[in-house]
């Protein structure tokens, strides 16, 4: 059927169609009619167009009477227009219903070829988006999967009226455009990967005219960032418990008891408050030879005033300089 040539003969009436047509609205002698009418009826009503005050009984009686007889006037054309009125109106819904009939077929056959012209343009539109559109993609790039066809898509493209070439070259400098900006955007100097994803993200997602509202947008996203770092942290300052109380140092051993010899006071190794005076232990007892792997002899150190911190503090220098023995406090 496409190729096919459609033609339409023209088939020869028995009477001219315009001349039906036209036969078919009511006539213009109605007008004559009714201004003759109008005229006998403002004849009749000459006599009675003078309305007087009613002073008296008499006159009452003559205003009634003189309203009857105008009254009576309009009778016969009351009567008359609701008889027309019925007649015409059933004419119209005769008219109406007939008309009706007659174009049928002409609204059937005019819908056929509506629905096979839509058909056929559907099937083009779709053909044209895909050869839009996979255009778009390899021109795209990498791009194409973040910014998708339909972003920059317009729907007139797609009619048969809009050349598929010159759809083309607009789509091929919008992507020139957008290549360059999406090259901008990767290019930046950014923090970490995160702030690039973001700002990756905030393009695709707005693509605006300028590359340099990229920029801009960066530099206020990282204000923004600092300043929620700065909440949290000062939100975790306020909220963070309070530090437990330092334990009481263990309660320190007996004094031992004193030795008969013993040997001269040795200076307080190096950071130990001069307070401190380091004596010799009492001897450790006899040992066999082979325990030549036992301690060494340790020292009793004695501070004269020391507060719990000094205590620890004398103990760890002994134990860097390698002196064994135990803290007491005077």
């Amino acid at each position: 059927m496409a190729d096919e040539v459609l033609a339409v003969e023209d088939v020869p009436l028995e009477e001219d169609f315009n001349t039906l047509v036209a036969s078919l609205a009511i006539d213009d002698t109605l007008e004559d009619k009714l201004a003759k009418l109008k005229k006998n009826v403002d004849e009749k009503l000459a006599d009675y167009v003078d309305v007087k005050r009613i002073e008296k009984d008499e006159d009452f009686k003559a205003a009634k009477k003189y309203r009857a007889a105008v009254n009576d006037v309009k009778k016969p054309i009351e009567a008359q227009r609701k008889a027309a009125k019925k007649k015409y109106s059933d004419l119209l819904k005769t008219f109406d219903k007939t008309i009706g009939e007659i174009t049928a077929p002409i609204d059937k056959l005019s819908d056929e070829y509506k629905a096979e012209i839509d058909r056929y343009d559907g099937e083009c539109r779709a053909r044209r988006l895909a050869a839009l559109s996979g255009h778009y993609y390899d021109l795209a790039g990498e791009m194409g999967p973040l910014v998708p066809y339909e972003r920059i898509a317009d729907d007139k493209w797609l009619n048969a009226s809009f050349g598929e070439v010159k759809a083309k070259n607009i789509i091929e400098r919008r992507v020139g455009e957008l290549l360059h900006q999406f090259k901008f955007v990767n290019g930046l100097d950014y923090a970490d990967e995160s702030e690039k994803a973001w700002a990756v993200a905030w393009w695709t997602r707005t693509l605006p005219a300028d590359s340099g509202e990229v920029a801009a947008a960066v530099a206020a996203h990282r204000e923004e960032v600092a300043k929620a770092a700065a909440l949290v942290s000062t939100y975790e300052q306020a909220t963070a418990p309070a530090p437990e109380p330092e334990p009481e140092p263990a309660p320190l051993p007996p004094d031992p008891e004193p030795m008969p010899d013993e040997q001269p006071e040795p200076e307080p190794p190096l950071g130990v408050p001069r307070c401190v005076r380091v004596v010799q232990s009492r001897p450790e007892p006899d040992v066999a030879e082979d325990a030549a792997s036992a301690p060494q002899r340790g020292y009793r150190v004695v501070i004269e005033c020391a507060t719990a911190d000094e205590l620890r503090r004398v103990r760890a220098v002994m134990v860097d300089n390698g002196i064994h023995g135990y803290v007491e406090r005077m």
